[in-house]
């Protein structure tokens, strides 16, 4: 509950601070970024994870990086993890490379906030 009165406290101000400021940028944007630093302040010892650096890894990787997926779904050459929290849905999509070895590995991704429209990856991937 704390974390969450951190985070609205820190929406509000960077709003009020932007108007304040006469800033034009995009108070969504703005308050996404909020959000993504405040998270960084919350959690200083978990380094946070870049969506760039999640194309192409495999399970093991995201189970060191992101944890146990909340929901997976398993097909001949593919997997679906889901990974889901009061935020964000984060949808991950494993495939194999039918040409050379049999491991699976991201080739697509996305996230979703708690109303399923598309959200930030980078911002949803740092609340896992």
């Amino acid at each position: 509950m704390r974390k969450i009165l951190i985070v609205i406290s820190l929406l509000t101000m960077s709003a009020c601070t932007a108007q304040q400021n006469g800033s034009t940028g995009n108070p969504v944007t703005s308050a996404a970024t909020a959000v993504g630093d405040a998270f960084s302040k919350l959690n200083p010892n978990k380094p946070r994870v870049k969506s760039e650096e999640v194309l192409g890894k495999g399970e093991a990787w995201l189970r060191t990086h992101l944890g146990e997926p909340s929901f997976i779904r398993a097909d001949l050459q593919a997997r679906i993890w889901q990974y889901k929290n009061k935020n964000c849905v984060l949808n991950l999509f494993l495939y194999t490379e039918p040409s050379s070895q049999p491991a699976l590995a991201v080739l697509h991704f996305d996230a979703r906030d708690s109303q399923g429209l598309d959200t930030n990856r980078d911002d949803c991937l740092a609340t896992f």
